[in-house]
C-alpha cells in the first residue's frame, strides 16, 4: 500500500524541480528532496534563529542537524561543479 502522495500545488513542484536542475545540474528524486530540505531549514534559519539554534543543540537532534549540514554542503558543491563546467 505505498500509495504515491498527491503535490498541494503540482505547479510548485515544477517549480521546485527546475530551481533543483538550475542549482544542482540535474533533478534526480534524491536531489529534489535535498533541495527541498535546503530551502526549508534555511528559510527557516533566517525567520527564526533561536528555534533553530534551540533545536540543533538539543543532543537528540544531532545526527538530524549533522545530515542537514551534509545537504547543505553537498548541494554547495554540486552548484560549484555546475558552474565551473560553464
Amino acid at each position: 500500500m505505498d500509495e504515491k502522495k498527491e503535490a498541494l500545488v503540482p505547479e510548485l513542484e515544477d517549480l521546485v524541480r527546475k530551481f533543483t536542475e538550475l542549482l544542482t545540474g540535474e533533478a534526480t528524486p534524491e536531489r529534489v528532496e535535498m533541495v527541498k530540505v535546503w530551502c526549508l531549514y534555511t528559510t527557516m534559519a533566517k525567520a527564526m534563529p533561536p528555534l533553530i539554534q534551540h533545536w540543533g543543540s538539543e543532543p537528540e537532534h544531532m545526527e538530524a542537524r549533522n545530515q542537514i549540514r551534509e545537504i547543505i554542503e553537498q548541494i554547495k558543491q554540486w552548484n560549484q561543479e555546475k558552474n565551473q563546467k560553464h
